[in-house]
């Protein structure tokens, strides 16, 4: 009885190693295919002021691409835990030989803490040079994070 016992605990073992592998080999198959797409992304963060902007950018859109801006803003806490703060952010836009944000046409702007916009094909805006902006009123400095990118190509 205890040789049907080894023998039963040791396809049960093989079972579960062949399984492991199985599902090993099968979520190494889910990125291989993912990692044809490719995403390039922009991004910044840092402190401003009133008065002052700041841009993540340019990002050059090629046809077929999906442009993606979004960008939060918050100030630190006593424990440095962020707290959510409104600021002024935008999407601009620019011709592709134009790469200065300030030329830029501004596409889209909310005074929020979380920001995010697309641009999707087909669209008269793609091609084109794109910056996410924010600025902010406060007399505090007000921490940042933005990014401009591609999502996955159309």
């Amino acid at each position: 009885m205890s040789s049907n016992s080894t023998r039963r605990g040791r396809r049960l073992a093989l079972a579960g190693v062949g399984l492991g592998a199985a599902l090993s080999a099968a979520l190494a198959l889910v990125p291989s295919a993912a990692s044809g797409a490719t995403i390039t992304q922009m991004a910044a963060q840092g402190s401003i002021v009133r008065g002052s902007v700041a841009c993540s950018g340019p990002f050059a859109a090629e046809d077929g691409d999906i442009v993606a801006g979004s960008g939060t803003s918050f100030t630190l806490n006593s424990l440095n835990v962020p707290i959510p703060v409104a600021a002024d952010w935008e999407l601009r836009r620019a011709d592709p030989l134009n790469d200065f944000f300030t030329d830029g046409e501004v596409l889209q702007s909310q005074h929020t803490d979380f920001f995010t916009a697309t641009v999707q094909t087909p669209s008269k805006l793609v091609p084109g040079n794109f910056w996410v902006c924010v600025s902010t009123t406060s007399r505090t400095p007000v921490q940042y994070k933005a990014f401009v990118g591609n999502g996955v190509p159309a």
